[in-house]
C-alpha cells in the first residue's frame, strides 16, 4: 500500500510544480484549448488573474505534496483546482480526448492520496460538531447555511432576482465564462448541497472546508473585478462568516493541520515513512528500504517518459532529482561512504537536463552525449546503493 501511495505522491507533485511555476516563470507553452468553451473559459481565468491564484495553489502544494510540509492540508486546499483541471480537460476539451486523460489522473491522483491520509480528515465528517460557544455559533451557522442555500437556488432554478453578471468588462468576461461552461452550475449545486448541510448541522466542519474555495473566489470576483460596494460587501460577509465559523470549529480540522502525518501503509516511527527517505537527507537507509524507494522512484519517472510528451515531462522529471538525491545520500551514509560522492551524479544529471530543455550547452561534441553520460552514471551510482552492502560502523 505504502509504494503505491508514495508512487501517486511522486508522480502528483513532480506535476504539479512545474505546472505552477510555468504561469510565473514560462517553461513550456500553456494549454489554450482547441474547443470554444475551454478556449473562452481559459482567457477569462488568465485575463481576469484569478489564474494567477489558481497556479500559486498548484505550485505551493506541489512543493508541500513533495518535502512533507502540512501534505494533508496542501492536498486539501488543492482539490478544487485538480477538480477544476478535470473540468477544462475532461467536459470542455472532450471526454475522450487526450488533455482529458490529464484532467483525470490529475484529480485522481489528488483524491487517492487524500483518501490516503482520510485519518487527518476524518474529524471534519463529524456527523454532529458541537463549538466552543453552541449559541453564537448556531445563529451564525442558520443565517450562513441558509444564506448560501437560497443564492444557490436562486441562481439554479428560482430566479427570485437578477443573478450577479458583472459590471466591469472583466467581470463581465469571467462571469459569462463560468455561466457558458457549466462551472457556475457545478459551483452551485455544490454551494447548495453544502448550504444545506451546514443549516441542517450535519457534517458541518467537512462542509464549511468544502465550501471556502467557492466563497474565496465570489470574493475574488466581486472586490477585485466587479468593484460594486453593496455586492463587495455582502461577499466579504460571506467569506468572513465561512472563515470565523471555521474557526468556532477549529479543533476538528487538528489532523489536517499536522505537520507531517503517517499516510496509509507507513508507520508513525518514521522508518517506513517518505519523509525520512526521500526528505530528510540527514538519515540512513538501510538497502532493504533503499531498493523499494528506488523502483518507486523509477516507476515516477518512467510514468513521466512513457505517458508524457515534450519539455512538460522533461521538467516533471526533473522534480524528482531532489527525492532521488535523498534517498542515495541516505544509502552512502549507511555505507558508510562520504557524501561527496553523491557531487558527481548530481552534477552530470542537472547538466544533462539543462541541455535537453536548452539551457546548457558544453559544445556540440558533448551535448549530443551528455544526456546518455548523465543516466549511465547516476543509474550505476544508484544501482551500486543497491547491492552493496552496508557498512559494519562503530
Amino acid at each position: 500500500m505504502k509504494y503505491a501511495v508514495w508512487f501517486v505522491r511522486l508522480v502528483f507533485a513532480a506535476w504539479m510544480i512545474p505546472a505552477g511555476l510555468n504561469h510565473f516563470i514560462p517553461l513550456f507553452p500553456q494549454p489554450m484549448g482547441t474547443q470554444p468553451l475551454s478556449q473562452e473559459l481559459i482567457r477569462a481565468l488568465l485575463d481576469s488573474h484569478l489564474f494567477d491564484l489558481v497556479k500559486a495553489v498548484e505550485l505551493v502544494a506541489g512543493v508541500g505534496v513533495l518535502i512533507g510540509w502540512y501534505t494533508p492540508l496542501m492536498l486539501l486546499i488543492c482539490l478544487p483546482v485538480s477538480f477544476n483541471v478535470f473540468y477544462w480537460d475532461a467536459p470542455l476539451e472532450g471526454w475522450g480526448s487526450r488533455a482529458a486523460l490529464f484532467g483525470y489522473a490529475t484529480f485522481l491522483c489528488n483524491a487517492l492520496l487524500c483518501l490516503a491520509w482520510f485519518r487527518s480528515y476524518r474529524d471534519m465528517f463529524a456527523l454532529r460538531a458541537t463549538a466552543a460557544r453552541p449559541s453564537q455559533v448556531l445563529v451564525a451557522r442558520v443565517v450562513f447555511g441558509a444564506w448560501m442555500v437560497l443564492h444557490a437556488a436562486n441562481i439554479l432554478f428560482l430566479s427570485l432576482w437578477a443573478a450577479p453578471a458583472g459590471h466591469g468588462a472583466l467581470a463581465t468576461q469571467l462571469m459569462t465564462a463560468l455561466v457558458n461552461s457549466g462551472l457556475l452550475d457545478v459551483a452551485m449545486t455544490l454551494q447548495l448541497l453544502l448550504g444545506a448541510l451546514i443549516l441542517a448541522g450535519v457534517a458541518v466542519p467537512a462542509a464549511l472546508c468544502l465550501l471556502m474555495p467557492i466563497t474565496t473566489c465570489a470574493l475574488f470576483w466581486a472586490l477585485f473585478l466587479d468593484q460594486q460596494a453593496l455586492t463587495a460587501l455582502l461577499t466579504l460577509l460571506a467569506f468572513a462568516l465561512n472563515g470565523l465559523l471555521m474557526l468556532a470549529y477549529l479543533p476538528y480540522y487538528r489532523g489536517v493541520l499536522e505537520r507531517s502525518p503517517p499516510a496509509a501503509g507507513e508507520t508513525a516511527d518514521g522508518r517506513s515513512h517518505f519523509d525520512a527517505l526521500f526528505v530528510a537527507a540527514s538519515g540512513r537507509s538501510s538497502r532493504a528500504e533503499y531498493v523499494p524507494a528506488l523502483v518507486t522512484v523509477v516507476a515516477a519517472l518512467a510514468f513521466f517518459h512513457y505517458e508524457v510528451t515534450g519539455r512538460t515531462a522533461t521538467f516533471c522529471m526533473l522534480m524528482l532529482v531532489y527525492p532521488s538525491a535523498v534517498l542515495l545520500a541516505r544509502r552512502l551514509r549507511d555505507l558508510g561512504q562520504p557524501l561527496g560522492l553523491l557531487a558527481l551524479p548530481l552534477l552530470l544529471t542537472l547538466a544533462g537536463f539543462g541541455v535537453e530543455l536548452g539551457y546548457l550547452s558544453l559544445g556540440s561534441g558533448v551535448d549530443g552525449v551528455m544526456t546518455w553520460l548523465a543516466l549511465g552514471v547516476a543509474g550505476l551510482f544508484l544501482l551500486w546503493g543497491g547491492v552493496r552492502e552496508t557498512a559494519r560502523l562503530g
